[in-house]
């Protein structure tokens, strides 16, 4: 697989849906995307997923409610709205059409969104999660223990943790960040990151940070890079 950095699952169904029928992908160019908006950012969506040929992108904060319609010629969509059903956070993946896959159950928390997919590698099937955390939920461990344990012994969970810490290039570590480190140590889990700024405020008094990355298991990661123009992470990874 590779990825791509770019700044940019409550059960709510017990069914699993077969796309087609499952065949090995032994390489996927996956990129992850804070959209902050999803439908205002459609044309730089769309010219990213082309200029880059994008396999699978994980969406974060797509601003959706069950009214919206969203497409992209040549991928499918899957989403996960907040529970509360209003136009704000929630996540989605766009894969190719050509790419079979299950589509998971979504996880819709207050606390945690997540779209998730399920594709088969050369070694084994491994589970590609579009993650959102609301920075206002003060996680603890057995949240996201709780959460990971659902994709599977091997899967990638990109998204915007809203969990800054220097182990994967924040400015700062706080408290509250803690909980997620502890659980990636605990389970040795693995992360990548830019290691540099993937949230830009719009308020000149705060300061750019990372809080968009990846959480691995079981997939090793062979190469990577990133920009200066625009953060991005690709790896040849295999699972």
């Amino acid at each position: 697989m590779q990825l791509i950095h770019q700044n940019s699952l409550i059960l709510t169904s017990s069914q699993r849906f077969l796309v087609n029928p499952i065949k090995s992908h032994k390489a996927l160019r996956i990129a992850q995307w804070n959209a902050n908006g999803l439908q205002q950012h459609k044309d730089e969506v769309k010219l990213f997923l082309n200029q880059n040929q994008i396999d699978i992108l994980l969406l974060s904060e797509m601003h959706f409610t069950s009214k919206n319609h969203f497409t992209v010629p040549g991928y499918d969509l899957c989403y996960t709205n907040h529970p509360d059903g209003t136009a704000h956070v929630g996540t989605a993946i766009l894969i190719k059409t050509t790419i079979a896959y299950y589509k998971q159950l979504k996880y819709a928390e207050p606390i945690i969104q997540a779209t998730a997919v399920r594709v088969k590698g050369p070694l084994r099937n491994i589970t590609i999660a579009a993650v959102y955390c609301p920075p206002r939920h003060n996680l603890k461990a057995e949240h996201f223990e709780a959460f990971f344990q659902i994709l599977g012994p091997s899967f990638l969970a990109g998204g915007d943790y809203n969990s800054e810490n220097t182990l994967w290039g924040s400015r700062l570590t706080t408290t509250k960040r803690y909980e997620l480190a502890k659980v990636i140590q605990a389970h040795y889990y693995s992360y990548l990151s830019t290691r540099s700024p993937t949230y830009w405020p719009t308020d000149a008094n705060k300061i750019p940070d990372l809080l968009d990355f990846f959480i691995t298991n079981r997939i090793s990661v062979i190469r990577r890079r990133s920009s200066k123009l625009r953060p991005y992470l690709t790896g040849f990874l295999e699972g």
